[in-house]
């Protein structure tokens, strides 16, 4: 288009003023649809003053040509009634490159009719005055002449509810046609509108109340679309918010705006896509796929609400267990794994390689090529920062379809997956109960995998051993870490005293040992009352004579010093 050729506001004033005539202020609120959703693809203008354009709509794109100073004539190739909605739009693109008002455009006709409205008032107006003075003057006033006069008003409020109603019926097939349009032109369209939503909002803080403001704004202009296309639509809002967000902001504020977002994109995840088998909604679907991808594949490695975000849509939208068949889902993963290795070489360094070879793993791992997977989160897992958070549950799904030999395979992978990553270990254990519900033949591999965790995974390797009764293991375990026994309350040992005390014995007398050899009055004071567990336990397993011998031995090794001494006194300890 050449730049050169402007508007003089004398043309411009004709360019209104012609379109007011000709075109109606449905076609033109149309138009504006269009116009404001980036349907115009080209956009040429002659020295002649001659506009052509493309313009793309539902079913393919819409060729247009007219003449500014006669914007009533022109040609488009579409079916609809002429000058019609791709002329408009084409004319109000136009106006938005030279710096006119395209809103003058788009309410020209309305304009027209209200300025005629108002500039007939007066003339009605004096029409009846004229009426009342002439009556004035009249003898008599006939009763019919007062029943007609009565209907005047009336007949001009049913004529102004027709209006109303008129123009409510247009406004609706107007949100229709915008649903129609915006469901049809991608999600890049979509993300235009919300663009121009968080303008309105561009001096606020990036914080909870930003994101929300900038969601209630997008969805309160939101159209009526059709289920499956809204709920897309709705996340996408989310997406968008959220990738606003993420860039733009940093703070405590921002992260808990991130965190709710991620949360609320969660909750819409979570409902089932409605009509899955919509061509539509399979568009916007693989759209939206593609844009959550490439998100993920480009953020930062401290973030992982693209990364959840991913897994989710494919999981929960694109391959749903409960709608899909297997045949179905494999197709799906293949086709990720193809745009995943796509993705690598389009974006080259700046591709998060991390996150791309866990998006890898879980492609190959739902099209049960455990092995490739497997090496793909194990080199995952030689980055810096790995984090489990950035990949999807690999477990929880063998689990509930029962796939135990898959399952257990995947238990001793993730074994040194989660110490890598110091994640938390509950769902792990809860995993292995069922593990070894259905293959108790398994509970070997499980201490072998546990014990491969050490010392990361002590605690949970501990718990597990007293659970299944492993008393001796479980005592082995102490005596070579060091422990010592008042790191426990008396409850935790008190299933060993019952079942198994003979196993507490060289644990205390190591510890007493331990405490008399610091040579000060508070370690003899321990030893002590160590003692008096010992003899506890001596008694209750009937070994009496040992501990006879035992504290004789004692007593002549440590004679000499006075405090231990004064301390087995106190504890009756003394023989």
């Amino acid at each position: 288009m050449d730049g050169n050729i402007a508007f003089t506001d004398e043309q411009w004033n004709t360019l209104v003023q012609g379109v007011a005539e000709a075109y109606d202020d449905l076609t033109l609120k149309k138009g504006f649809m269009l116009e404001r959703i980036g349907s115009i693809q080209q956009l040429s203008l002659t020295e002649e003053r001659r506009l052509e354009a493309e313009v793309k709509d539902n079913d393919g794109i819409r060729r247009v040509e007219l003449a500014l100073d006669f914007p009533a004539g022109g040609s488009c190739d579409c079916t609809d009634r002429k000058p019609c909605r791709h002329q408009a739009a084409a004319l109000m693109k136009l106006a938005r490159l030279h710096g006119r008002p395209v809103s003058a455009l788009a309410n020209a006709s309305a304009a027209a009719a209200a300025s005629a409205k108002t500039a007939q008032a007066p003339e009605d107006g004096s029409a009846a005055s004229g009426k009342g003075t002439h009556g004035q003057t009249d003898s008599a006033m006939q009763p019919s002449s007062i029943t007609g006069s009565a209907s005047v008003p009336r007949a001009e409020h049913r004529g102004t509810r027709a209006a109303a109603a008129s123009e409510e019926e247009q406004a609706r097939e107007a949100s229709i046609e915008q649903a129609s349009v915006l469901a049809a032109s991608g999600i890049s369209a979509w993300h235009r509108r919300f663009e121009q939503t968080a303008a309105a909002l561009a001096g606020r803080t990036r914080n909870p109340k930003f994101a929300e403001l900038t969601l209630a704004g997008i969805f309160e202009d939101m159209p009526p679309f059709r289920p499956g296309i809204e709920q897309l639509y709705r996340l996408n809002a989310h997406l968008f918010v959220l990738k606003t967000m993420i860039s733009s902001s940093s703070g405590y504020y921002a992260h808990l705006a991130v965190s709710d977002t991620a949360a609320a994109m969660q909750q819409c995840l979570d409902t089932p896509l409605a009509d899955r088998q919509d061509t539509q909604v399979t568009e916007r679907l693989h759209e939206t796929i593609g844009l959550t991808r490439r998100q993920m594949l480009t953020e930062d490695r401290e973030q992982s609400a693209f990364s959840q975000a991913y897994y989710s849509l494919l999981r929960h939208w694109a391959a749903p267990l409960s709608e899909t068949s297997p045949t179905e889902r494999d197709d799906v993963y293949e086709s990720e794994f193809q745009y995943l290795m796509d993705e690598e070489r389009e974006l080259g360094r700046s591709l998060n390689r991390q996150a791309w070879l866990g998006a890898n793993a879980w492609s190959r791992f739902c099209l049960k090529q455990d092995e490739k997977a497997e090496t793909l989160l194990n080199e995952a897992a030689d980055k810096p920062y790995f984090s489990l958070k950035k990949l999807p549950d690999f477990l929880s799904p063998l689990e509930e379809n029962e796939e135990w030999d898959r399952l257990l395979g995947w238990l001793e992978t993730f074994g040194p997956l989660l110490e890598r990553a110091r994640a938390g270990l509950a769902d792990y254990g809860r995993l292995w109960d069922g593990m070894l519900a259905h293959r108790p033949e398994a509970e070997e591999i499980m201490w072998k995998t546990l014990g491969g965790m050490l010392p990361y995974a002590s605690d949970f390797y501990e718990a597990k051993l007293l659970e299944r009764e492993r008393w001796e293991d479980w005592m082995d375990f102490q005596l070579a870490t060091g422990a010592e026994p008042s790191n426990f309350k008396v409850t935790d040992l008190a299933p060993i005293e019952k079942n198994a005390p003979e196993q507490l014995l060289p644990f205390y007398h190591q510890a007493v040992e331990r405490f008399v050899e610091q040579r000060n009055r508070d370690g003899y004071k321990r030893a002590a009352k160590l003692l008096k567990r010992l003899e506890k336990l001596y008694k209750k397993t009937k070994r009496e004579e040992r501990w006879d011998v035992f504290m004789a031995g004692f007593n002549a090794r440590y004679g000499r010093l006075r405090a231990l001494q004064e301390e087995l006194k106190k504890g009756k300890l003394m023989l």
